[in-house]
């Protein structure tokens, strides 16, 4: 992977041939780290994009159990399928763009109004704030 701007990577007129001992290294656009996708850009929106799924798919299985389970184990469900992904690696995409970071908020908006079996309209920071 070259990493660099998308104006700096474009301009490159020929791309230079990466070899270790001899064995030719395939470029990619995106490699995963830890977890972490990575760009050549360093954008994290695909990062963003696949904590995304991950998340809603977790907020979902929450709201499913949400009418057969007691609050207290409602939020071990949340603690395990939702906030872990919410905290891994937080502090490495604090910097992405804000059109990211409000996908991510959205997020937690929609998990939150499930905790308090509220409507999808209740005021989410409220919400937050009472849940803590």
């Amino acid at each position: 992977m070259l990493i660099g701007s998308r104006q700096k990577l474009n301009s490159q007129a020929v791309v230079p041939a990466l070899e270790i001992n001899g064995t030719q290294l395939n470029r990619v656009n995106v490699t995963m780290s830890l977890g972490v996708l990575i760009d050549e850009n360093l954008t994290w929106s695909n990062h963003i994009n696949a904590l995304s799924k991950k998340i809603s798919s977790g907020i979902g299985s929450t709201k499913r159990k949400s009418h057969c389970v007691p609050p207290a184990t409602l939020q071990n469900i949340y603690y395990g399928l939702v906030q872990s992904h919410f905290d891994y690696c937080s502090v490495v995409r604090g910097n992405c763009a804000k059109t990211l970071s409000d996908k991510l908020q959205k997020l937690q908006n929609r998990a939150v109004r499930v905790l308090a079996h509220s409507s999808y309209d209740a005021d989410a920071n409220q919400l937050l704030t009472e849940l803590g």
